[in-house]
């Protein structure tokens, strides 16, 4: 955070004591059980999420959160109202001059006098400083970062500055009740897709001669489909971070299939239709082997490849387009040659 404005009037973001004359800064930091430190951010996923994925994933850097005045270097404990009043008074404000006196507004001073009286009845409270991530920190000068951080949900709004809005950083709450870290909605939505589980395209046929280890046949259309039909299609994850949420949609047109002796694709629907007595062959996805599988232990590798698009909304009213991704498997048919027994010749 800064201490002091430039000669242009830059905005104090925060306000330190003079034991901390480079302020605290985000990006990185574990959850100590006082605060919650960036990397320490709580997501919730629902929808179509991979298990295996959530657990191995980053959760995402927060933009903001808020640690205890004591993460600042003030020498004082944040819980007792009236010695952070004295502190205040005493450390921090007197260095708070010329163009750093905007500095004073970080905090409410009427907040001193209502924090002493919550503690006086009975609740419990802790002194807060508001932390960024500099590695998210909103473009422009230190007006035009204020009004940025603060309409996306950091800091405890603001106060009228020379020149432009003033963001309050230093604010008490009930002990342990401090507002969630804030998530770029973008970064959050960009989470969700990273656990989305876009399942392997696996793939089943017909016809599976039994006595030749399941094998088409060479030049018979082989009706083939994804074993699990969410390989295809649409899916879906919504992910929640503080007062925030991002839905991605992620979708595909269709199945890539390529082995050595045939390549073919097939739209959803297709590569979702299982073969059928009575359905006609054009409603699934066939392909016809030009040879046979000799030489290939298992069988031909037939690949499949299944591109996603996926765009993304926010409660935030903020939404877009993410990168593509493609999610592919290889499946083993063995082909064998069809051959006629001559039984007698004219």
């Amino acid at each position: 955070m800064l201490v002091a404005p430039a000669a242009a009037a830059t905005l104090v973001l925060g306000t330190v004591g003079p034991a901390s004359a480079g302020g605290a800064s985000g990006g990185t930091g574990d959850d100590n059980g006082d605060g919650y430190g960036a990397g320490a951010t709580h997501v919730t996923v629902t929808g179509d999420v991979s298990q295996a994925l959530r657990a191995s994933v980053p959760s995402p850097p927060p933009l903001c959160w808020w640690e205890p005045v004591s993460a600042l270097g003030w020498e004082v404990d944040p819980e007792d109202p009236e010695a952070v009043k004295k502190y205040w008074e005493d450390e921090v404000r007197p260095w708070l001059t010329g163009h750093a006196a905007e500095g004073a507004l970080a905090v409410d001073y009427d907040r001193f006098v209502e924090a002493v009286k919550a503690q006086a009845s009975g609740t419990d409270i802790t002194w807060y400083a508001l932390e960024i991530n500099d590695d998210l920190r909103p473009e422009g000068d230190g007006y035009e970062q204020a009004a940025e951080l603060n309409a996306r949900g950091c800091g405890s709004g603001t106060q009228p500055g020379r020149e432009g809005p003033i963001l309050v950083t230093i604010n008490w709450f009930p002990t342990g009740q401090q507002p969630d870290p804030v998530v770029d909605p973008e970064i959050l939505a960009e989470y969700a897709y990273e656990v989305m589980d876009l399942v392997e395209p696996t793939l089943d046929w017909n016809p599976k001669i039994g006595d030749t280890a399941n094998a088409s046949l060479v030049n018979l259309p082989t009706w083939m489909w994804v074993d699990d039909l969410d390989a295809v299609g649409e899916r879906s994850v919504t992910a929640s971070a503080g007062p925030v949420s991002a839905t991605v949609t992620a979708s595909t047109d269709g199945l890539s299939v390529t082995s050595p002796a045939g390549t073919t694709r097939c739209d959803t629907t297709q590569a979702r239709q299982a073969y059928a007595a009575g359905v006609d062959e054009s409603s699934g996805c066939v392909l016809s082997f030009g040879r046979a599988s000799w030489g290939y232990a298992n069988g031909f590798p037939v690949s499949t490849s299944a591109i996603w698009q996926a765009t993304w909304t926010s409660n935030q009213g903020e939404g877009g387009e993410l990168e593509n991704k493609t999610s592919g498997a290889t499946t083993y048919i063995p082909v064998a040659e069809s051959q006629a027994l001559v039984s007698a010749v004219d």
